[in-house]
Parts: C-alpha cells; sequence; structure tokens
C-alpha cells in the first residue's frame, strides 16, 4: 500500500499539522521535521505541510535547505501567497534580499489587503530596520 492511498480525516491532518508547529516551537526540531515530512507524504498536493518543513529549517538556522523547501512549495503552488512569503522569507534569511524583496513585493502589489501581504511588509520592514538598504 502507498502513503497517499491512506485515508486520512480532515481534522486529523489539522492536529497533525498542530503538532509539528508545536513541536517547531518547542525547539524539537527533530520530531517537528519527522510529523512535516509524513504529512507530506499524506497531503502531497498541498504546500502547506512542505511551508512547515521549511519553517523547521528556518528555525534551526538552515537557510539553504530552507529556501530549498520553500522554493520547491512556491514552484509546486506558484499561486500561493502563503508559499511565497515562506520563500521570501528564507531568501531573506539566506542574505538574498534582492530576491526576497521582489517575492515579497509581488505579494503587496497582487494583494495588498491580505494578511501574506501584511506579513511580507513585516519582512521588509524588519529587513530595513537590521540592515537598512543603502541603494535606494
Amino acid at each position: 500500500m502507498n502513503v497517499s492511498e491512506i485515508s486520512v480525516d480532515p481534522e486529523q491532518l489539522r492536529v497533525l499539522l498542530e503538532t509539528g508547529y508545536i513541536l517547531r516551537e518547542a525547539a524539537r526540531f527533530d520530531e517537528a521535521e519527522a510529523v512535516f515530512r509524513g504529512v507530506i507524504e499524506l497531503m502531497p498536493q498541498s504546500e502547506i505541510p512542505r511551508i512547515g518543513l521549511g519553517t523547521v529549517f528556518l528555525q534551526r538556522g538552515d537557510f539553504a535547505e530552507a529556501e530549498a523547501i520553500c522554493r520547491q512549495a512556491f514552484e509546486d503552488h506558484p499561486d500561493s501567497d502563503y508559499a511565497r512569503v515562506h520563500y521570501g522569507e528564507a531568501l531573506l534569511f539566506g542574505k538574498q534580499r534582492e530576491k526576497a524583496e521582489a517575492e515579497l513585493s509581488e505579494i503587496l502589489r497582487k494583494n495588498p489587503d491580505s494578511p501574506h501581504a501584511r506579513t511580507a511588509q513585516a519582512l521588509v520592514d524588519a529587513a530595513n530596520i537590521i540592515a537598512p538598504n543603502t541603494d535606494q
């Protein structure tokens, strides 16, 4: 039997995702990674568990891996502002400010009143506080 053939109730998937986020916040990164990888297998069509996995690597400080995971989620779901904002965040932490700002600016341009646009703006603002862009 293939993992994708397993039927899991949406409520159970929600609980699994929340468990992954709780483990991540508790700095139990190995367990959080295992949960998100498992949910990716159960929900291969969704960017949400892949982004969760990417944020585990962000919090670990492995920005290259976080970027790769978030980039894949965004490439698989190019219309997802959720995937794009986390990809931009990973780029920003990976010191690729120009690329990050391009991704985050696209969210702001496309849907300026969305929660993802507020997150994008907060990331841009934080970057400007930490290391102002002197090219502007």
